[in-house]
C-alpha cells in the first residue's frame, strides 16, 4: 500500500492558453457549455468535474495552474448546472446517471485536440462520475477524486473501483464528513494500482476543500502532472490500462454500498 508522501516542486510552469468557451453535446443530444485551456502542443490534459449544484467555475484556478503546467483542461458544466442545458431544474437520480455522458463529450474533446493522455478530476458526485466513466474507458489514465462517495445521487463506486483496475487515484477527504471519510477508505481498500489516500479535518467537503486547506491544490495538481512522489520512492506513472483488464475483473459492489 502507498500511504504517506513527499511532494517535489512542480514542473517548470509556461504561459497558459487562454480559457475558451467550448459547445459540447453529449451522446444523447444535451447541449453542454464548459471552459477548456489548451497549450501548445499539450499531449496530457485533464477533464474537471464539478458538485452538484455548482458549475465548472470551481475548478478556475486549478485549470489555470495546469494549464500554466503545460496540460490541457476543460471543465464542463453538467446538465442542469451552469450554462448547460436544463441549468436550475430539479434533478433526479436518472438525471446524475444521465451526466455520464457529459464526461465522456468532455473527454471526447480533449481527445480530439491532440491530446494523448487525459485524466478526471472530480469532486463529490463529480468524483462518482469520473470514477464509473475511467472504469469503462480503459485509456483514462488517471483521476483525483475530491469526496468520492460509495454512493452519490444514485451513482455507485465500489464495483467501478474494481473495474478500474491499476492505474493510479487520490482520494481527498475531510473527517468531518463523516461518509465522505467512510467512502475514501473503502475505496482506497479497492483500488489496485498507485494510489494515496489523504484524510483532512474540518477542510470542508469537494473543492471547498481548495479554499480551506492550501495543501490540497498542490496534492492535486502534483498527482495530476505526475510529479507526486510515494512513500516507496516511486512518481506516479500515469498509463492507459489495457483493453482486455476491464472485462475480466470481477466486482463485489453491492457489499460495500452504504444508503
Amino acid at each position: 500500500m502507498w500511504t504517506s508522501v513527499l511532494i517535489p516542486a512542480l514542473a517548470a510552469q509556461v504561459a497558459s492558453a487562454a480559457p475558451q468557451s467550448v459547445k459540447l453535446t453529449a451522446a444523447d443530444g444535451t447541449a453542454l457549455h464548459a471552459t477548456a485551456e489548451v497549450p501548445d502542443g499539450a499531449k496530457a490534459g485533464v477533464v474537471l468535474v464539478h458538485m452538484a449544484g455548482r458549475s465548472q467555475s470551481d475548478w478556475r484556478f486549478v485549470a489555470e495552474k495546469l494549464s500554466r503546467g503545460g496540460m490541457a483542461t476543460i471543465s464542463v458544466d453538467l446538465r442542469g448546472h451552469g450554462e448547460s442545458a436544463r441549468a436550475g431544474e430539479a434533478l433526479t437520480d436518472a438525471d446524475y446517471a444521465a451526466m455520464e455522458a457529459d464526461v465522456e463529450a468532455a473527454v471526447g474533446w480533449l481527445r480530439s485536440q491532440g491530446t494523448q493522455s487525459v485524466s478526471c478530476a472530480g469532486a463529490s458526485v463529480g468524483a462518482n462520475l469520473c470514477l464509473r466513466v475511467a472504469s469503462r474507458d480503459p485509456k483514462i489514465v488517471n483521476l483525483a477524486l475530491l469526496s468520492p462517495g460509495l454512493k452519490k445521487n444514485g451513482l455507485t463506486t465500489a464495483a467501478a473501483m474494481e473495474a478500474y483496475g491499476e492505474r493510479p487515484v487520490l482520494f481527498v477527504a475531510s473527517m468531518e464528513e463523516r461518509y465522505d471519510g467512510i467512502s475514501a477508505e473503502k475505496l482506497e481498500d479497492r483500488a489496485a494500482g498507485q494510489h494515496h489516500l489523504e484524510l483532512l479535518t474540518d477542510a470542508g467537503h469537494g473543492t471547498k476543500m481548495l479554499n480551506r486547506d492550501p495543501a490540497v491544490e498542490s496534492l492535486l495538481l502534483s498527482w495530476l502532472m505526475g510529479t507526486y512522489e510515494l512513500a516507496t520512492g516511486e512518481t506516479v506513472r500515469p498509463r492507459p490500462a489495457s483493453e482486455g483488464a476491464v472485462d475480466e475483473i470481477k466486482t463485489e459492489g453491492k457489499r460495500l454500498e452504504l444508503q
